[in-house]
């Protein structure tokens, strides 16, 4: 076995390597004898005596069929290539690192290696042998780990990884042959793993005694809040270079005052605030003395493992008394996030199984024994492997937790979180379950006496999509099949109901019943012809283009069109109409048949398992299909104006949906959502259009609330720079892409990289993309897209982040969310102002209900959007940038000077488009000579 280090040499960036010789068998007890060697291209040193032969034909048949640890393994795949090595064998160890021990961070070798306190060797300078013998270090580690694995879990990995093109297999499959041959006991795969003992050996969490919350909570002193911000306090203490903030105790007082007289609140609060601990400090202070549980709703599950993760454990230190530092928080996620210990168990042993569902499988047969969460954010999973995710994740149609053995013995991972957040004083969530609990009066989430929601310009969007429905195609014949697969031997929820009804009782089914069934037969089968008719019908409005309101939107480019009542009176909707009154005939038959089926397994004596498992499968089925014909009723024959209705469809219209969406939302959160908890705050970095909240106010429904702009404790002044080219045409105009192009080449070729571009479509991303790549590749810029090249959100600000000359371009997900401190980000550049699409079904919709559309409802939009970009930029005090705006409308039409009054104090300049490069440039003060000097230092 040996061990590479691909590298770069110089500036040309010719690759180098090193290679480590180890003995043939695995590192054992960390014991690891080596010899090392160099080499540059074709050209081939020794760097210890006694290394291995130095030829080139040595060097091959060492790599020919022998294993090669890495934590590059694409670099050395390239590398042993160019020696003529055609198929090596490689391992990732950060992969291997992920793999067995997910809380390690797998994507650098040295955080790797931290995680596990192993320090990088020094080797007379070299970096490359200093970073290969640490790589072998690690893997004997981890190695040594693996021996410590169950029998059954390494039976297991080799036996799903036989179905995989996987390098680290055949690593799997040597240890499992030492362990045969060794004393260890060698165990027999079981049909099913003994997983109940794995998670967290077994023990449910400590029930605490509920506490009843205090009639007259305990009054706060904002000061002493403030105080505990202080150079001072505990918490500064522990925080080396810890700078007091102004805007922080200021903010910490506000949302104290807001919990002492049990009010409304907004605060917008800049980049570098620390607004998470400016709330979560009083809010855990007025949940501990008052026993009064605190709800804080996030936009997203990583910010909310972050708010778990980093900022709960400074604020316990912040706390600081004994009583005061009992705070119990706890995470609560949607239940997909959540795995299903029973679906899993079903997955392991399924003969099905697709090349991710493996994989999944492998690495969860790893994280189960460590995890007290189940959560998946916990693992390091791919895009592929996410959506096999599914396969695995708590449904609520097949949660059946009476019937649940995990449940019974305390493992069920859903359950334990749900019953930890009641047992908490603080519960951080995410918008979504936060809006869906309201949509669905669940009561997933438990009752709150304060309320807070971060990242509130969220709030709007979220509450559309989770208090309106998306129904497609595939989703109704997968539950039709679900119930009733028609034919010779026929399969389902109803016949396996009526087989286990009849094999209980001995009897055969009365004739009135039996005459229901054969009439449930026939729905199903016409239901299916139905359903399909219908969906194509809609796709072929979509291939009508003498409609009005048809357009491309949304994050997928979808094509959409609103039904509004011009479409409703086309022939085409008539039809539409015909087929859905047809196919209610035939769902109000099955909806009778699962209802009579219902009946008759609740007369069953003794009822076994399997009778309960289909008594619910069958009540939520009825529920389900209750649910969706009120749905269809009301968007076919009989519109809500209260909610606004369109078409969507992928490329080539192969598939269509129906969706449906609120017209406004303030009235539901204002009744719904912000009336039971005592004290609400809403709490973002963008609400604020020219200093005034009216508008966010009116669109959430909290017109009362006090509401403070606490600005940013950042100089934008010295530390950002604001440039619009004044010349460049309007993007409706011929020419404005050829100009922007060449101003995207020239900003991004001086910065040599570290610029971001902001796109408001995905189809003029693609766009400049193809039109700059050859570009950019002809000065040795790497260009990263979104959406082109095939990697995560994640993957690929990791590798922007890493890279010395690298360009992202990005599209909604990339305006925010994104933390890129220092030199790796020096500009970001905006393609266009983010107006929204006009076309856009929900847009349009609310768009009508305005004196003035544009001006009321469009440009408030797109402020806030736009200061969402502007933020990626300043990220600490020492950040120092700029943004580039390629549209000229920010400094030439009468609401540029909305956009302008909304964005931090920087300094704003405008000029010639040819002088773009320069001035971003001359603003940063180095030149491309001094880059050049600075990438040679890197």
């Amino acid at each position: 076995m040996v061990a590479l280090e691909p590298g770069t040499t110089s500036s040309d960036a010719r690759l180098a390597g090193l290679l480590l010789g180890v003995p043939r068998t695995l590192p054992r007890r960390g014991a690891i004898s080596f010899a090392a060697l160099t080499f540059d291209g074709d050209t081939i040193q020794s760097t210890f005596e006694g290394a291995l032969e130095t030829d080139a034909a040595r060097l091959q048949a060492l790599a020919e069929g022998t294993p090669i640890v890495t934590d590059a393994p694409r670099a050395t795949v390239d590398l042993l290539s160019r020696i003529g090595v055609q198929h090596p064998i490689v391992w990732d160890v950060l992969e291997l690192a992920g793999l067995i021990v997910p809380s390690c961070p797998s994507d650098t070798l040295q955080r790797a290696a931290e995680f596990f306190s192993l320090a990088q060797l020094k080797d007379g300078g070299s970096e490359l042998v200093a970073r290969a013998q640490l790589a072998l270090n690690l893997f004997s580690l981890l190695v040594c780990l693996l021996d410590g694995a169950e029998t059954s879990i390494l039976q297991h990995v080799n036996r799903l990884a036989a179905g995989l093109d996987w390098p680290l297999r055949t690593l799997f499959q040597e240890i499992e042959r030492q362990r045969a041959r060794s004393s260890l006991e060698t165990g027999v795969l079981a049909s099913a793993t003994p997983i109940g003992g794995w998670i967290a050996r077994g023990a449910p969490p400590r029930r605490r005694q509920a506490t009843e919350p205090d009639p007259h909570p305990p009054w706060l002193d904002p000061a002493d809040v403030a105080e505990r911000l202080s150079v001072q306090a505990p918490l500064a203490q522990a925080l080396p270079g810890y700078e007091p903030r102004q805007e922080q105790a200021r903010m910490a007082q506000l949302v104290t005052e807001a919990l002492n007289t049990g009010s409304r609140l907004i605060v917008e609060a800049g980049t570098g605030t620390g607004k998470s601990v400016a709330y979560l400090l009083p809010a855990a202070l007025h949940a501990v003395r008052s026993k009064r549980r605190v709800v804080v709703a996030t936009a997203t599950t990583t910010l909310q493992d972050q708010l778990f993760g980093q900022d709960v454990p400074l604020v316990q230190r912040a706390l600081g008394s004994e009583s005061d530092a009992q705070l119990r928080a706890t995470v609560l996620k949607g239940r997909a996030n959540y795995l299903c210990l029973q679906r899993w168990q079903t997955l392991l042993h399924a003969s099905d199984l697709a090349p991710a569902d493996r994989s999944l499988l492998i690495k969860t047969l790893f994280w189960l024994p460590q995890t007290h969460t189940g959560d998946r954010a916990e693992l390091h999973l791919s895009p592929a492997e996410e959506d096999a995710w599914q396969r695995v994740a708590a449904v609520a149609d097949t949660c059946t937790p009476v019937l649940c053995p995990y449940h019974r013995i305390g493992v069920c991972f859903l359950a334990r979180a749900r019953r930890a957040a009641e047992e908490s004083h603080v519960v951080i969530t995410n918008h979504a379950l936060l809006l869906s609990d309201l949509a669905t009066r669940a009561r997933v989430l438990p009752e709150a006496h304060v309320l807070i929601i971060d990242e509130a310009h969220h709030l709007e969007d979220e509450a559309t999509q989770q208090l309106g429905w998306r129904l497609g195609e595939r989703e109704l014949l997968n539950r039709l099949e679900r119930l009733w697969r028609p034919g010779h031997g026929a399969t389902g929820a109803i016949p396996e109901a009526l087989a286990v009804v009849t094999s209980s009782s001995g009897l055969q089914v009365s004739a009135a019943l039996a005459v229901e069934l054969e009439r449930g037969e026939r729905a199903v089968s016409e239901l299916v012809s139905h359903v399909r008719r219908f969906f194509e019908g809609l796709a072929r409005l979509l291939e009508d283009r003498d409609l009005v309101g048809i357009g491309v939107t949304g994050p997928n480019d979808e094509t959409t069109l609103r039904v509004t009542s011009a479409v409703r009176a086309g022939s085409a909707w008539e039809e539409l109409e015909e087929i859905w009154s047809s196919a209610l005939e035939h769902l109000q038959a099955l909806e009778r048949v699962m209802a009579l089926v219902c009946a008759e397994l609740e007369t069953v004596p003794n009822a076994p398992e399997a009778a309960r498992e289909l008594a619910n499968e069958l009540t939520n089925q009825l529920e389900y299909w209750r649910d969706m014909r009120r749905r269809l009723q009301t968007a076919v024959h009989a519109p809500d104006g209260r909610a606004v209705y369109w078409i969507s469809g992928g490329s080539r219209f192969r598939s269509a949906w129906l969706s449906s969406a609120p017209l406004e939302v303030a009235s539901l959160l204002r009744e719904r959502l912000f009336g039971a908890p005592e004290t609400v705050a809403l709490v973002s970095a963008t609400l604020a259009i020219g200093g005034s909240f009216d508008y966010v106010k009116r669109r959430l429904g909290l017109e009362d609330a006090a509401a403070l702009d606490l600005g940013s404790p950042f100089d934008y002044a010295r530390a950002a720079l604001l440039y619009v080219p004044n010349d460049l045409p309007d993007p409706s105009q011929p020419g404005y892409q050829a100009q922007l192009e060449q101003a995207i080449v020239d900003v991004i070729t001086r910065l040599r990289g570290r610029t971001l571009v902001l796109f408001t479509s995905r189809a003029h991303l693609r766009t400049t993309y193809q039109g700059v790549r050859d570009q950019l590749a002809s000065q040795h810029v790497t260009l990263l897209g979104q959406g082109i090249d095939e990697s995560s959100r994640t993957r690929l600000l990791d590798a922007f982040r890493r890279g010395s000359r690298v360009a992202l371009f990005g599209t909604n997900a990339f305006w925010e969310g994104i933390d890129v401190v220092g030199h790796a980000l020096s500009c970001v550049v905006v393609a266009r102002l983010p107006f929204a699409v006009p076309s856009d079904p929900v847009y349009a919709a609310r768009a009508e209900q305005f004196d003035d559309p544009f001006n009321q409802y469009a440009v408030p939009q797109a402020v806030l959007r736009l200061k969402q970009g502007f933020g990626r930029l300043i990220r600490s005090r020492s950040d120092r940038g700029a943004v580039v705006v390629l549209d000229r409308r920010l400094v030439t039409r009468f609401y540029g000077q909305v956009f302008l009054r909304s964005l931090p104090p920087c300094t704003i300049k405008q000029g010639p488009i040819r002088r773009t490069g320069s001035e971003i440039e001359d603003w940063l003060g180095v030149s491309s000579e001094q880059q050049l000097a600075l990438e040679a230092v890197r």
